[in-house]
């Protein structure tokens, strides 16, 4: 489920590592995936935010256009992933496609499922 990305200083080249759960994710010691050096850093991903605007209303006001998260949409693709797939992607997903059907939030789960392994979740 997580991926996280990492620098190899045997090769010199940032990679990404998948891991099925965050508990996996904390105690594998994770090698590069092209080279097989263990010399790895974890880096911080790029993030990117999206805003939508709105047409200015008959005020003349502009308010950008918030939309609530479409959790059982996100749950549904989840399932349907995980039931196309020859992989057993673990209780952690399943875990999370469960509570996504019953409204958490994305930010909820990751959170918690982060604090669980130890790490903090920093949020803007």
């Amino acid at each position: 489920m997580p991926i996280y990305e990492y620098y190899c200083s045997d090769c010199t080249r940032d990679v990404e590592v998948f891991f099925l759960s965050f508990a996996e994710a904390s105690q594998v010691k994770t090698l590069c995936p092209e080279c097989g050096g263990k010399k790895l850093e974890r880096v911080i991903s790029n993030v990117a935010v999206v805003k939508e605007k709105t047409a200015p209303n008959a005020s003349g006001s502009t308010k950008q256009n918030t939309k609530k998260e479409d959790t059982k949409s996100l749950a549904d693709t989840m399932n349907k992933a995980g039931r196309g797939s020859k992989s057993n992607y673990g209780d952690d997903f399943k875990e999370v496609a469960g509570r996504l059907e019953k409204g958490e939030s994305s930010t909820s789960i990751e959170k918690s499922m982060r604090a669980r392994v130890g790490e903090k979740m920093e949020t803007h």
